[in-house]
């Protein structure tokens, strides 16, 4: 049972856009968060060969996201079943924390980077579709 209704996952949805926009600018909040005031022993320390690397990460992650997401009809079928998008949420948790304790500065700048271009790219498929 779902907790939002299933017309909002569709990519032409006002409510939907409006609803992972909200999630997405959390997302952003929390990571900017990290990635200045350093909370829970996370050094975080910017050089611009990081930045640089970890934003081309994140767009090429961000890109992949949305195409799965919104445009691979194979990805949305397989995201569909609910045994699979549990290990796959839960296989990113551990990823993220596992990151976050080996290489805390990449994963925080590529996240963000990830979910600052999720954010564009998510209202063009809106656009797109509508």
């Amino acid at each position: 049972m779902s907790v939002i209704p299933t017309e909002w996952g569709k990519p032409d949805s006002r409510p939907g856009i409006y609803y992972e926009l909200l999630w997405i600018g959390l997302a952003v909040v929390v990571l900017g968060t990290l990635a200045y005031w350093e909370p829970f022993s996370i050094t975080i320390s910017i050089t611009p060969q990081r930045l640089a690397s970890a934003t081309t990460l994140g767009v090429i992650l961000g890109i992949a996201v949305t195409y799965s997401s919104f445009v691979s009809e194979r990805f949305q079928r397989l995201w569909a079943d609910f045994r699979i998008r549990f290990a796959g949420l839960f296989v990113l948790s551990m990823g993220v924390q596992l990151g976050l304790a080996v290489a805390p500065t990449w994963t925080v700048l590529t996240m963000l980077a990830t979910f600052l271009i999720l954010i564009p790219l998510r209202v063009a498929v809106y656009l797109r579709t509508r």
